[in-house]
């Protein structure tokens, strides 16, 4: 039987040193019994990317791709030309900058593969590696977690992809076979979870697995609590915009908003006004560090329904007055516990 390949697909930009801790934890891992690459897309970089890249090239296939243009929300160029730069292995995987993955990172990534020959999307576990000796005490609340560092809580076993839910882009991979259907990567903030749900909609599935550890190096800047709040504000409302554009049945929320529309508003108007006035009290009453972790979390959820809403708003599938609807599907949620977005309901 020939070896396992695998590509492993990095976007860059300016970050040389985070990336050489990268491809130094996978130049360093254990790829016995399989065929390994990296392909390294160079997103326009001034720094001294290319010299990191000649030092690691002796030691695990690196192939280096220049894209000098940059696509409005990063690095889905990069992801698409990475995608059409030639020959991929059997297993596409795809990694950022920031991350640290184990000793036995690969052979995590075979095994799982191994063990679920009928899946097609994966992804580990991903731990927080902090900036600093501690944390403050609200960037360690569950609530955060998922998407402010991209690192959901670690759980036991392995776990089925929910419906309408994706892995972390940080770090997951696929079969390269999925990429007969001519999926890319679109242009938008979740470029990775529009990917996932398009692959879900097309019937491939997914799984989650504790074999393959990395550690994601929090950025300092994910500690600054303007940068935090900016980025709740832009978490709430491109999850919620991914989920419902475009109109997707095996996504339970777009599916709940078009068989209900009214009854779907009526639930997003009254959660957005929930929201948002414990986002008020905590402005305006609970202040200081002590309660921003709540503060947070309560502008993220309020930004998401405001977004459910003007989504169903703007496109005819989710029109109350609608006289037909896209068909129901016949495949309704499991009963078994799912991998699913800790942030999702």
């Amino acid at each position: 039987m020939p070896p396992l390949s695998i590509s492993v697909m990095i976007c860059t930009r300016n970050r040389a040193d985070s990336l050489a801790i990268t491809l130094e934890c996978l130049a360093s891992a254990d790829r016995t019994g399989i065929r390994a690459e990296v392909i390294l897309v160079d997103n326009g970089s001034q720094d001294h990317t290319t010299a990191v890249v000649a030092a690691y090239n002796p030691r695990i296939p690196i192939r280096y791709i220049y894209e000098p243009t940059r696509g409005g929300w990063d690095k889905s160029k990069a992801l698409n030309r990475a995608l059409d730069s030639g020959e991929l292995g059997e297993i596409v995987a795809i990694l950022d900058d920031d991350m640290s993955p184990a000793p036995t990172w690969f052979q995590g990534v075979a095994a799982i593969c191994a063990r679920w020959p009928d899946r097609h999307i994966f992804t580990g576990d991903t731990y927080v590696i902090p900036p600093v000796a501690e944390l403050p005490s609200w960037a360690k609340d569950r609530r955060l977690r998922n998407w402010l560092f991209s690192a959901p809580a670690a759980e036991a076993g392995d776990r089925p992809l929910a419906e309408g839910s994706w892995f972390s882009g940080c770090q997951w991979w696929f079969r390269a076979s999925v990429l007969a259907s001519g999926k890319r990567f679109k242009d938008i903030y979740l470029t990775e979870a529009d990917f996932m749900l398009d692959l879900a909609e097309f019937g491939f599935s997914g799984m989650a697995c504790p074999d393959a550890s990395a550690g994601h190096r929090i950025q300092p800047a994910l500690l600054d609590p303007e940068v935090v709040l900016a980025r709740a504000r832009k978490w709430g409302k491109t999850h919620a915009a991914v989920q419902l554009d475009p109109y997707r049945p095996s996504v339970p929320r777009a599916r709940q908003m078009s068989s209900r529309p009214l009854v779907g508003r009526l639930f997003c108007s009254v959660k957005l006004a929930i929201w948002s006035t414990r986002y008020l009290i905590f402005e305006y009453c609970l202040t200081g560090m002590d309660h921003f972790a709540g503060k947070v979390a309560a502008l993220e959820r309020m930004n998401r329904y405001q977004e459910y809403l003007r989504t169903v708003s703007r496109m005819p599938e989710y029109s109350i007055w609608r006289r037909e609807r896209p068909a129901k599907t016949e495949k309704e949620p499991k009963s078994e516990k799912n991998y699913a977005n800790p942030l999702q309901n």
